[in-house]
């Protein structure tokens, strides 16, 4: 499966796109594709909001080019989905200016609505009924500054439609391109169809970006080129399902080792080690203190627990290294941090864990402090990789004396190269440096945004790295697009609001097996 899509800027995404679509029918096979790619997506999409009512009614803000065209190509594919559906177009143009497969579109759209199907012209007023989904498509790629008055009066009329309604663009939100109007389309959904374009992942972008969907086509597949930023296939787990040895035994899949949890935080612990057990790892052991393993050792039975003595803190001790040394010897991959407290003994424990255990490392959490980093420097090549998962403020601890000079993105892959260690920093996008570059990855959303999930993350990546450590970014980037997917799946199920953390771990399984590998490619 091709795992990386480069990420161009505007005028090379332009150029690129030029060299594909050289013929009227290569344009036209695009616009189906875009258009079918962002039915499925949004169909999918809305249910994290909530189910589809019987008679959704869908507004397509239409520009007079091709976004508008995938636009109309995505309402007829909810209109097979939805019978009741009804659209209104709100153009943006007189219909003269409009491309020929907008035109086109248009005429097949109206033949499957009928009357459901309204357009409105260039400086008409929006209906007051309300609407559940509005689409953004303008401009996309082709903005050039500033903003129209018209485009920016049509914005605010949508923002002030009666019942709030789910909002997307195509490609990237009108009024976003190298630079960012302020009064530009605020979308909850971008959908970046085919070439992945570097306006859409800039800092200045994100409050209108909203989530990321990156849709691969068919027609741009043959794209490999290699640059410095590159997006991450979002199905790029998915090659981890795969039929296992018919002989095989549970030590062919790796044995996690986890140090993790404190008399006040074990239910980090709990999670880091059931998403290692849910994720494929043939064994997992914790290291934990007795009170830990006393309340979580029956609810996860599969795992082996080892009492390990707490310090002042409540946390692991450092009599706890020459017992996880022992075991390390037996070979596999260590997750240190989840539910650790952040003191000094803490701190010195597990600078010697790393130090001392010759195995691929995950730090997480509570393990990210800048005086890890000289034992992570120590480390000899042998030992395995080291792959560092901070969040925002972790990252901050980490690295508080970086050259204030370098941009985010900079600093990251300067930190990885300085270090020689994988680093995933989680955020929207998640952003992964390693070895000179950059990845994006615009995994998950929301339903994420509560405590415990980046101790589910951890343990999935200590699951991957102990089966297959060779390829540390490939495993990070299986990790964070396995964890994303699972929370969209469980978000279209139950919604953003009204879950649980643990809930993730039943989608992993669901998700995994639901796209064969043979048809990720696109």
């Amino acid at each position: 499966m091709r795992p990386y899509f480069p990420i161009r800027d505007g005028a090379a995404a332009r150029a690129y796109e030029q060299t594909v679509l050289r013929e009227q029918a290569d344009v036209e096979r695009a616009v189906m594709e875009a258009g079918e790619a962002i039915a499925a997506a949004l169909d999918a999409d809305f249910r994290e909001w909530r189910p589809w009512p019987e008679a959704p009614r869908i507004l397509v803000l239409a520009g007079k080019g091709l976004n508008a065209a995938d636009a109309i190509v995505a309402s007829a594919g909810l209109a097979r989905r939805h019978p009741g559906l009804q659209v209104v177009v709100a153009r943006s143009h007189p219909a003269a200016a409009d491309h020929p497969l907008l035109t086109a579109a248009l005429e097949r759209l109206r033949g499957l609505l009928g009357e459901r199907l309204k357009v409105l012209e260039a400086g008409e007023p929006l209906p007051s009924m309300p609407v559940e989904v509005v689409i953004d498509g303008l401009y996309g790629l082709n903005f050039r500054p500033p903003l129209a008055e018209a485009d920016r009066q049509r914005f605010k009329e949508v923002e002030a439609l009666p019942w709030p309604p789910l909002r997307v663009a195509i490609d990237l939100p009108s009024g976003v391109g190298e630079t960012v109007d302020p009064g530009a389309f605020v979308a909850d959904f971008t959908y970046l169809v085919g070439v992945a374009k570097r306006p859409a992942f800039a800092t200045a972008a994100r409050a209108h970006v909203g989530r990321l969907r990156f849709l691969p086509l068919e027609i741009f597949a043959g794209d490999d080129a290699m640059t410095p930023e590159r997006l991450v296939h979002p199905r790029a787990y998915v090659t981890w399902n795969r039929l296992r040895p018919a002989q095989a035994d549970k030590r062919q899949f790796g044995h996690g080792l986890i140090v993790a949890g404190s008399l006040s935080m074990p239910g980090a612990a709990a999670m880091a080690t059931a998403a290692c057990l849910e994720a494929g790892a043939g064994l997992v052991t914790t290291f934990a203190p007795k009170e830990v393993v006393t309340a979580l050792a029956g609810s996860l039975p599969e795992a082996m627990w080892r009492l390990v003595p707490i310090n002042n803190e409540g946390g692991v001790a450092v009599e706890a290294v020459p017992m996880a040394a022992e075991l390390a010897r037996r070979g596999g991959a260590m997750l240190i941090g989840p539910g650790l407290p952040v003191d000094r003994a803490t701190r010195f424990t597990v600078s010697r864990l790393v130090r001392e255990i010759h195995l691929p490392i995950v730090l997480d959490a509570s393990a990210l402090f800048p005086e890890i980093l000289p034992a992570v420097m120590t480390r000899p090549a042998s030992a395995g990789p080291v792959v560092l998962t901070p969040h925002a403020g972790e990252w901050e601890r980490l690295t508080g004396g970086m050259d204030p000079g370098l941009s985010p993105e900079a600093a990251l892959k300067a930190f990885s190269l300085k270090y020689r260690v994988t680093v995933l920093l989680k955020g929207v996008p998640s952003l992964v440096a390693s070895e000179g570059a950059l990845y994006f990855l615009p995994a998950g959303g929301p339903v994420l945004a509560r405590g415990g999930s980046g101790d589910i993350l951890a343990g999935m990546l200590l699951a991957l790295l102990a089966q297959d450590a060779r390829h540390p970014l490939e495993a990070v980037c299986a990790a964070v697009t396995w964890h994303g997917a699972a929370a969209d799946s469980l978000a279209r199920e139950k919604g953003q609001v009204a879950v649980r953390t643990t809930a993730l771990l039943s989608h992993l399984s669901t998700v995994l097996r639901a796209v064969p590998c043979h048809k990720a490619n696109t």
